[in-house]
């Protein structure tokens, strides 16, 4: 049978490998491009060896009823060995399955050359073999195989937690021309969990493929994109940790995997912002967004009045809220801005409600009211919580404001002056989009720290610097050296 499994194709040839091939697969093997996402190959010389010699040996074994196979993948044009593919039973997934495995070396990545290995590959043993069906597993960040499985016509099943408590990108190719073959339904369980702390990693991460992706559709090639088609920090996992900690943030998960999250700013006790949703392209378009939008309402049953804002420019988002029950309030080019009022009563914005705490304390609510110009003065504001405002032009003067929140804020050309800072707190702030410099003068900051700021064209002038280092290293010692230099 070894004879017959030399496969050709345009730009590469799969062969079965030789004992004499352990060189270059050992080259592979150094490069932690294939090596971080198949950790199985960092093998000694002396394991390389032996798991050569099994390769080759299972050369004239092979059976077309039990497919196990690996070739090399060469190329036509430089007749090297750049890496390899094949198919076999995984150990994780279940007996019948026969998964795809592949890698190339990162000389000859972004051609197509192991797209061209696996359709070759997945071709040969269809119209040789006895298989109906080959699958894929991929980890969700890893975009590059995910590609490879999408451009030869694997089908996304669904993401799974498979042994080793990982979660996988599960994929499937049928070979149509067999009789026995019939597509699988799959219906996951779309569940919502309250997202942690140490969430913040993957909720990073698939926000940050939900957006880019939307980028990539929506952006036209434009620099400078929207902040609702790109929202700031999106691709932070500071900002995420900031919304767990602050906010109502959900992690949404699919038969126990993360596929995306949403979270949510309640205004106040009937009314809630959603703030983002968002799930993984490879889960997009198979009814997970309906789902979610209906258990967060369901998750918050007192709500009568949902908002959101969405970009002008993402019409399947429009198509997709006004499916749910929402009705467009505004429209502008750049964001159109939706409501969803589930109060059987009808809703008026101006008024404001009296409700009662837990405690039994008079709360007073202001919702969607114009405040333009309202004073106030020798006032008790404690616990007082000012979200999703136009404060233009507002003056803050002679105020106990101890323990406040300022997040998630516009500042720009604001002035804060004769303000007692003690205890305060500058995270994950930035100069906006005109990057203008901020100016501190008269300001007493002894003994605080900047850690991991961006400091550059910084300008200290008539300072008191004593005991201020700079990367573990006193100022004086640094002046010092500076002057005894010069001298």
């Amino acid at each position: 049978m070894k004879s017959q499994l030399f496969i050709h194709s345009n730009s590469i040839t799969l062969r079965p490998f030789t004992l004499e091939d352990q060189a270059a697969v050992h080259v592979l093997i150094q490069q932690p491009e294939i090596t971080d996402i198949l950790p199985d190959w960092k093998m000694t010389e002396n394991q390389l060896d032996e798991f050569l010699q099994f390769v080759v040996s299972s050369y004239e074994q092979f059976n077309p009823e039990d497919v196990r196979i690996l070739l090399a993948v060469v190329h036509n044009e430089d007749q090297r060995i750049i890496g390899w593919c094949g198919v076999f039973p995984n150990d994780m997934l279940d007996r019948a399955d026969r998964e795809v495995a592949y890698a190339i070396s990162r000389d000859y990545r972004n051609k197509g050359y192991i797209t061209e290995a696996v359709r070759a590959l997945t071709a040969y043993l269809f119209e040789h073999t006895l298989l109906d069906r080959i699958v894929g597993i991929v980890k969700p960040f890893d975009q590059p195989s995910r590609k490879v499985l999408e451009h030869t016509g694997f089908c996304y099943i669904s993401r799974r937690k498979l042994v080793d408590q990982e979660s996988y990108d599960y994929f499937e190719l049928l070979n149509m021309k067999s009789d026995l073959v019939q597509a699988k339904q799959v219906y996951s369980e779309i569940r919502l969990r309250r997202a942690q702390q140490e969430d913040a990693v993957v909720l990073t991460e698939i926000c940050s493929r939900a957006f880019d992706h939307a980028i990539k559709v929506w952006s036209d090639g434009e620099e400078d994109i929207d902040s609702n088609l790109c929202p700031p920090d999106y691709s932070s996992v500071r900002m995420h940790r900031y919304v767990i900690r602050e906010w109502d943030y959900y992690v949404v998960e699919s038969d126990g995997c993360a596929i995306g999250g949403v979270s949510i700013n309640v205004l106040g006790q009937k009314h809630a912002r959603l703030d983002k949703i968002y799930i993984d392209p490879v889960c997009q378009g198979r009814g997970v967004g309906s789902q979610v939008m209906r258990l967060i309402e369901a998750e918050f049953p007192q709500i009568e009045n949902w908002k959101l804002e969405t970009s002008g420019r993402q019409l399947d988002n429009h198509h997709f809220y006004e499916k749910m029950g929402y009705v467009r309030i505004y429209a502008s080019e750049e964001e159109f801005g939706y409501e969803r009022n589930i109060s059987v009563a009808s809703f008026d914005p101006t008024c404001d409600e009296t409700l009662s705490t837990d405690s039994g304390e008079s709360v007073v609510e202001f919702v969607q009211t114009n405040l333009d110009s309202v004073r106030y003065s020798s006032s008790n504001l404690t616990n007082s919580r000012i979200t999703d405002c136009n404060l233009s032009g507002s003056k803050f003067t002679n105020l106990n404001m101890t323990n406040i929140l300022l997040a998630d804020l516009r500042l720009t050309d604001s002035k804060i002056e004769f303000c007692a800072l003690d205890g305060v707190q500058f995270r994950d702030t930035h100069l906006g989009s005109d990057r203008v410099p901020m100016q501190w003068a008269h300001c007493d900051l002894e003994g605080s720290r900047f850690i991991d700021c961006n400091l550059s064209g910084v300008q200290l002038e008539r300072c008191q610097v004593a005991g201020m280092k700079i990367n573990g290293v006193e100022v004086e010692k640094l002046l010092a050296a500076y002057e005894a230099m010069n001298s």
